[in-house]
């Protein structure tokens, strides 16, 4: 089994188009839950470059999420959606085959690491599809509901989407916290 402790984001490239289809490729059961298709035609691309209205291409953080050398995942951040200290989860995915392993929640961590560490984000969010049964996950991750639901509109299916959010603690010092500084 792999060390779970080498999870690393690597900032997406153009060169890595091929790797994020790869990874895509192994996505078939969450395509299949969210489009309706084994797999978008555009994908790869969209996830490089797809951004909500009114953002610009600098707030996009994609990432191939590395196990060692292996890409086990994806990870795409926007900064600054919906609102300023905020940064949205567009998409957190481990492939099949390495799912139920604990990488989802180390890419989680890491995700959340990033938007505090170098976004300077207070909270991060997301929106769960209905058709994806991953509630329990992000609740787990100490996501919770904004109340918030909007339509969604896959490549083949018609659903809605769930608003969740979960509030960034900072890095606390613990040498303050024991009293020591």
């Amino acid at each position: 089994m792999r060390d779970r402790s080498r999870v690393s984001l690597v900032a997406v490239t153009l060169d890595d188009l091929r790797t994020v289809d790869a990874v895509f490729d192994d996505l078939t059961a969450y395509s299949m839950r969210v489009d309706g298709v084994p797999r978008r035609a555009d994908a790869a691309s969209a996830f490089v470059t797809a951004l909500p209205p009114g953002c610009a291409p600098r707030n996009k953080h994609a990432f191939l999420a590395r196990c060692d050398d292996t890409a086990i995942g994806l990870l795409d951040l926007i900064d600054g959606y919906p609102k300023a200290g905020t940064a949205f989860i567009g998409l957190l995915a481990i492939r099949q085959s390495a799912q139920g392993s604990g990488l989802g929640r180390m890419l989680c961590q890491a995700a959340e690491r990033f938007a505090r560490d170098t976004l300077q984000a207070q909270s991060l969010r997301l929106a769960v599809v209905e058709t994806n049964p991953v509630l329990g996950f992000w609740t787990r991750m100490g996501f919770g509901p904004t109340g918030e639901i909007k339509p969604f509109q896959g490549e083949r299916i018609t659903t809605r989407a769930i608003g969740m959010e979960k509030q960034l603690r900072k890095h606390e010092n613990p040498a303050c916290e024991a009293g020591l500084a």
